[in-house]
């Protein structure tokens, strides 16, 4: 297999399966890996239009701006085809697959769900596949497959990148998750800021996957969780599910909080916090991240945010989740050291993406959510610096993202584009840092 594809293969210690079940996972797994070379040809097919070029031509054609389109030049004149219609060769091998798979497997739910899958890339009804998703029951088999994050478009954040992810259900890991679900969800109902919300608190699913595969855009970003559909109507009507991977977290304490940790704290410092503390407290910090996203479903941020609007909204939903923690502290569900752990993870996570920023720009809104925070820390003495080392006050590092979360959610909920781009030219200028 061609390993410059997007695909990363994990090899996690998974749970007894029937057989029928892997048999079925193996099914998966293929469809998966064929995922890969189709996002690849996904990348090649975007071409450089700018952004007023397509203002302009979605003004007479507004599939322009579907998410489920690719935009070409054809003699002049930007051309809209649906991504069932464009990748109609690629998605073949991919639907046999799965239509193997929803004949194989004894869970008749789980079949209809994946003919359906296949029913959505094959013309199309994207929608149909989503809520079935939403309203099936809980299987120990799980995957993802389809055009879903907007996150490769850096113009207007609206159209979806051909992606998979293929897992086994951590059972006690979701256990633990749908806990802090319970109290995170009823934690702060009484005390949200005014604005016009989506609010589904009853409908919102939790599992913690095994993960064995990342495909197309998943194997890029390499997220820990997910948060979806991205559809707000959707979200609205039928709710939403939350994703955390086991193994995408292992990846990435390994191969980015660790190396930040041992470089910017102080050898007495590190002493406080083993490797396990940092993998649970990345765990924590994203799991709870994901499951505040469902407090900041504003319906006009995207109106009045545009461009600016993902990394005001990522930032946000992370320290709104560490606000949150407060409720499990108070609970006993997590302790003082747990937190704190929590915090390192992701000042260990901002620095590390600030400097990877230098030479690439794909992480560009979580580089800049990192140098707002960082930046914010520092100028409340929260956060200081001495002889190249980091120097935390765990206090007043949460009493800053108190008042930080609060500025940020303003600008969701109330804010416009102009007070959007004020505070992140006073806050979120990454080049600052050594």
């Amino acid at each position: 297999m061609n390993t410059d594809l997007p695909l990363i293969k994990f090899n996690p210690k998974l749970p007894e399966l029937s057989k029928n079940e892997e048999a079925v996972l193996k099914l998966l797994i293929e469809a998966g890996e064929l995922m890969a070379p189709l996002y690849r040809e996904q990348e090649k097919q975007a071409k450089l239009i700018s952004k007023e070029e397509i203002e302009e031509a979605a003004k007479s054609d507004s599939s322009i701006l579907s998410p489920y389109t690719a935009v070409r030049k054809i003699d002049g004149k930007l051309v809209a085809t649906p991504y069932h219609v464009i990748y109609a060769e690629l998605l073949k091998p991919i639907a046999e697959k799965l239509n193997k798979a929803g004949d194989l497997t004894e869970n008749k739910e789980f079949g209809r769900f994946l003919r359906l899958q296949v029913k959505a890339l094959l013309d199309g009804s994207y929608d149909d596949a989503v809520i079935a998703g939403l309203q099936m029951k809980p299987y120990i088999l799980d995957i993802s497959i389809g055009p879903v994050e907007h996150f490769d478009d850096q113009l207007f954040y609206s159209k979806a990148a051909y992606q998979c992810w293929v897992g086994v259900v951590d059972e006690e890991g979701t256990k633990k998750l749908n806990n802090y679900k319970k109290i995170i969800l009823s934690a702060r109902k009484g005390g949200l800021i005014l604005g016009e919300r989506i609010e589904n608190y009853e409908n919102v699913q939790a599992k913690v996957d095994n993960v064995i595969l990342f495909s197309g855009l998943m194997a890029k970003t390499k997220f820990v969780g997910v948060n979806l559909p991205m559809n707000l109507k959707l979200v609205e009507e039928y709710g939403s599910e939350v994703t955390i991977f086991n193994q995408a977290n292992d990846s990435r304490v390994q191969e980015q909080i660790l190396p930040t940790f041992d470089k910017i704290f102080s050898p007495i410092f590190k002493e406080e916090f083993t490797t396990e503390d940092l993998r649970r407290g990345s765990l924590r910090y994203v799991a709870l991240h994901e499951l505040a996203h469902n407090y900041l479903y504003y319906k006009n941020a995207p109106k009045n945010l545009k461009d600016l609007l993902h990394c005001i909204y990522e930032l946000t939903a992370t320290l709104l989740g560490m606000r949150i923690a407060g409720s499990l502290l108070l609970q006993d569900v997590i302790t003082s050291k747990q937190l704190e752990s929590m915090i390192i993870a992701f000042i260990c996570r901002s620095f590390d993406l600030i400097e990877k920023n230098k030479n690439n720009k794909f992480m560009v809104n979580y580089a800049t959510g990192g140098a707002i925070f960082i930046n914010f820390m520092i100028e409340s003495g929260a956060l200081k610096q001495k002889d190249g080392m980091a120097l935390p006050n765990f206090m007043k590092i949460f009493v800053s993202l108190n008042e930080l979360s609060y500025i940020l959610e303003r600008l969701l909920s109330l804010g416009t584009r102009e007070d959007a781009e004020a505070f992140i030219k006073k806050y979120g200028q990454v080049n600052k840092f050594a």
